[in-house]
C-alpha cells in the first residue's frame, strides 16, 4: 500500500490560497481558513491499509467548520481518532463546550460530527479513520467515547498508536497486501483496547495487537540508543512504562534475547561501516566501540561467527574492489 501526500508548496504562491481553501477542504471535507491572514500551508501524508486510513499533518494556523450540508455528503460511518502531536488543537462540538487537546491527548469524531475547530499555531496532527462498525461490535459501549478525550497517561494504547502511526508515514516503500493487513489488524486491536474491549475482545487484541506494537516500540527504543554501551533492558522498561520481565518474554516470542537483538543490531551496522568508503579512515576499533562495543575482543570474536570473516578481512574487501 502505497504513500500518497498532499501539499499547498506544489502549487504557485497564487494559487497556494485556494488549494488550501478548496483543494485540502475537499478532501478533509470541511470549510477551511486561515486564522489571522496567515499565510495557508498544509502538508498531509497518508497510507491506505484495509479498514484503516493513517495520515499525518502539517498545517498552519487556521480555523475549519464541519456542517450538516458535509455531514450529508459522507457515504460512510467513520470515526476519525484526532491526535494533536506539537500544539493545541480545540475542538468546539455544536451546543457542547470546548474540547481542548494537547499533545498525548486525543478526540474520537464520528463521521457525522457537525463542530469546528480551532488551530492557533502551525502543528502536526495523526488522525487514524477506521469504520465504526467495527469497533463497536468489539467494545463495550462505544457512544461514550465521541467526542470525548483521550490521555496517554491513563490509556498506554494512544501512545502506542501514535507511534506506529508516526511508523508508517515514516516508511518510504509500498507495503505488500500481507504487511497491510497485518498493520490494519494491529491498529484495530490497539483502537478496541483504547476504546474499552468487551472482555473476550480484550484478550484477542492483547496478544495480537497489543504485544505487537508494544514490541515495535522497544525495538525502536533500542535502535534510537544503539551506541550507548550502557544500554540495558531496565532503562528501555523505564522509559517504556512496562518491566523488564514483559520484554523478555516479548523478546522469547521472536525465539530470541533483548542482549542477542541488540548484539546483532550493532553487528551489522559495523559491517555496513567496514563496508562504506566514507569510513575508511576510522580504525576498526573506533568503529565497534561508537557502536556500543565495550571489549574489542568479544566483538572480534562474535563478528566472526556472525558474518564468517573478520573485521579486517571486510575492510580489506572494501580495497579490492
Amino acid at each position: 500500500m502505497a504513500l500518497f501526500r498532499f501539499s499547498t508548496q506544489d502549487f504557485s504562491e497564487r494559487e497556494r490560497v485556494n488549494a488550501f481553501q478548496e483543494v485540502y477542504a475537499s478532501v478533509a471535507n470541511i470549510d477551511v481558513e486561515p486564522y489571522q491572514q496567515h499565510p495557508p500551508y498544509v502538508e498531509m501524508v497518508g497510507r491506505q491499509l484495509p479498514n484503516v486510513g493513517v495520515y499525518e499533518t502539517i498545517i498552519s494556523p487556521h480555523s475549519s467548520r464541519r456542517t450538516r450540508a458535509h455531514v450529508a455528503t459522507e457515504n460512510n460511518d467513520n470515526l476519525a481518532l484526532i491526535i494533536p502531536i506539537d500544539n493545541t488543537a480545540v475542538v468546539i462540538p455544536e451546543n457542547k463546550e470546548p474540547l481542548r487537546c494537547l499533545p498525548g491527548e486525543a478526540v474520537l469524531v464520528p463521521s457525522d460530527s457537525i463542530h469546528q475547530a480551532l488551530n492557533t499555531h502551525t502543528m502536526s496532527i495523526a488522525v487514524i479513520v477506521l469504520p465504526a462498525q467495527l469497533i463497536a461490535a468489539r467494545v463495550s459501549d462505544l457512544n461514550k467515547h465521541l467526542m470525548k478525550k483521550f490521555s496517554s497517561t491513563d490509556a498506554p494504547e494512544l501512545r502506542l498508536l501514535v507511534g506506529y502511526t508516526r511508523m508508517l508515514m515514516q516508511m518510504k516503500d509500498d507495503l505488500s497486501p500481507e504487511l497491510a493487513a497485518l498493520a490494519a489488524t494491529q491498529i484495530h486491536d490497539l483502537f478496541v483496547l483504547l476504546c474499552g474491549a468487551k472482555q473476550e475482545e480484550a484478550a484477542i487484541a492483547k496478544d495480537r495487537g497489543l504485544r505487537a506494537a508494544r514490541l515495535r516500540a522497544v525495538k525502536q527504543d533500542v535502535v534510537a540508543h544503539i551506541t550507548d554501551s550502557e544500554l540495558s533492558i531496565n532503562q528501555v522498561a523505564l522509559r517504556q512504562g512496562i518491566s523488564p520481565q514483559y520484554i523478555r518474554a516479548l523478546f522469547h516470542s521472536e525465539e530470541t534475547t533483548f542482549a542477542d537483538y541488540i548484539t546483532g543490531l550493532r553487528l551489522e551496522q559495523t559491517y555496513r561501516f567496514l563496508r562504506n568508503p566514507l569510513h575508511i579512515d576510522r580504525s576498526i576499533s573506533t568503529l565497534a566501540l561508537d557502536m556500543g562495543f565495550n571489549n574489542i575482543s568479544w566483538f572480534n570474536r562474535i563478528f566472526k561467527q556472525r558474518f564468517g570473516l573478520t573485521p579486517t578481512e571486510v575492510r580489506n574487501s572494501l580495497s579490492n574492489r
